[in-house]
């Protein structure tokens, strides 16, 4: 899902032409009807005729990583990016720069049919601060996810002192993907940078390198089959660097 962030409703899809998104126009009473495909789709439905709130957006009952591109005022922005997952947003000014959250680059290396484009890989390694922000947030979904395999959501909430909010659900559909020994060789490759960068020092080498290893170790299709040629390629290479 995405968020467009307007100050007045947007109807020309030539409007959007600079975020080379493939689009159609849907209205906002037509979203009942819509049914997403099987196997997922690059193309966007684009809701055109009424601004979304966090409170009308619950009552649509979709999923945020279904293909939906909603328009917002700025005022209501801090509740959806609140959510976390699955949302990217969208600003008309060109000249606005983008920010990124670490459940930007997660959604990224999970889904085998994103790529980390340059602007999110050097937004999260271009220094050592924001990629061990980067790293807190991700060594705690790691160790949900590891979690979640021996307890039940109750039980890990509790565990980690967080709610048990939409993070939970989007964990477990990962796990229908993700196997143990994934989840525990991406905790282990953490360590290891982390090891690396304390004994070291921070080289934004080894942790570009890091960040295309875990993708290719955990990255799956959306439509639940691995991606199992691409799971091992590059880790050894990754190991032998740090």
């Amino acid at each position: 899902m995405k968020l467009l962030v307007t100050d007045n409703l947007v109807s020309d899809l030539n409007q959007l032409e600079s975020f080379n998104l493939t689009i159609e126009k849907v209205s906002i009473k037509d979203i009942p009807k819509q049914a997403q495909p099987l196997f997922g789709s690059d193309k966007y439905k684009f809701i055109f005729d009424e601004f979304i709130t966090f409170t009308s957006f619950n009552k649509l009952k979709i999923e945020l990583e279904d293909n939906y591109i909603f328009q917002i005022r700025k005022s209501n922005l801090s509740k959806f990016t609140s959510l976390g997952y699955s949302i990217d947003i969208l600003y008309l000014d060109s000249s606005k720069k983008k920010s990124y959250f670490p459940w930007d680059l997660t959604n990224v290396i999970y889904s085998s049919r994103k790529i980390i484009d340059l602007k999110l890989l050097k937004s999260f390694t271009s220094n050592e601060k924001d990629f061990r922000n980067f790293l807190s947030y991700f060594i705690k979904e790691l160790s949900r996810l590891k979690m979640l395999i021996e307890f039940d959501s109750d039980e890990v909430a509790e565990i980690l002192k967080e709610k048990k909010d939409y993070k939970y659900n989007d964990a477990l559909k990962k796990l229908k993907s993700l196997d143990q020994k994934s989840i525990n060789r991406a905790i282990q490759y953490t360590h290891k940078i982390e090891k690396s960068i304390n004994q070291h020092g921070y080289e934004i080498e080894n942790s570009k390198r890091y960040l295309i290893s875990i993708k290719k170790l955990l990255e799956f299709w959306n439509f639940r089959f691995v991606s199992v040629s691409k799971v091992f390629c590059n880790n050894a290479f990754w190991i032998s660097n740090i």
